[in-house]
This record gives C-alpha cells, structure tokens and sequence, in this order.
C-alpha cells in the first residue's frame, strides 16, 4: 500500500476502504474480511470528493469491489483522486487478524 503516508494519503486511503467495505457489505451481509487489495493509487485530494463503487466479480475467492474517488480540480475539469480494487469475503481461516474501523483485515499464509 503506502510506504510512508502522509496523513492526507493515510485518510483518503481509509475512506476508499470504508467505500469499498459499504459496498461488500451492502452485497454479502455483515461480517464481511478484506481478502486483498490492488491497483491502489492515491494522489493529491481535493475538496468534493465523489466516490463511486462497483462489484465487479464475485466467485470462489470473494467479492471483488472496485472503488474511484473523483472531484474537480481548480480549472473545473473531472480528475481522479484515488481508485483501488479489493476483494472480501464472508468467511476465512486467517492465521492473523488485524481490525480497523469495524471491518475485520486477515493475514494469510500462502
């Protein structure tokens, strides 16, 4: 994810997962366990952020949720703020658990 964030980076990162997490539980019901993230890119943010989220395949792995974060940048033209895909699911054996904002994040052995 982040090497180093900065508190801005740590807090849009936070609100894309919470986006993502609205919309797992939205479509598998609570408790859902984030399996996995990918292709996250966080850059500058800016005032009026829009997130929008899709399901974009649910098999025997999970439910894969793809989140973008949009807004206007001072010129008035559309930009990407923040985008990223996880992957959760209702069940796991994990081998360590970590849990942040009432979602539940598990550490896998592979």
């Amino acid at each position: 994810m982040l090497a180093s964030p900065h508190m801005q980076g740590a807090d849009l990162l936070n609100r894309v997962l919470d986006a993502a997490t609205v919309r797992a539980r939205a479509a598998l019901g609570t408790p859902v366990v984030l399996r996995r993230c990918s292709d996250i890119e966080i850059r500058e943010e800016i005032e009026g952020l829009r997130f929008e989220t899709w399901c974009v395949r649910r098999d025997d792995e999970g439910l894969a949720v793809v989140v973008t974060a949009t807004a206007r940048d001072e010129s008035g033209r559309e930009c990407m703020v923040a985008s990223g895909r996880f992957t959760f699911s209702t069940f796991a054996v994990p081998s360590a658990s970590i849990c942040h904002n009432d979602i539940k994040i598990s550490l896998y052995d592979a």
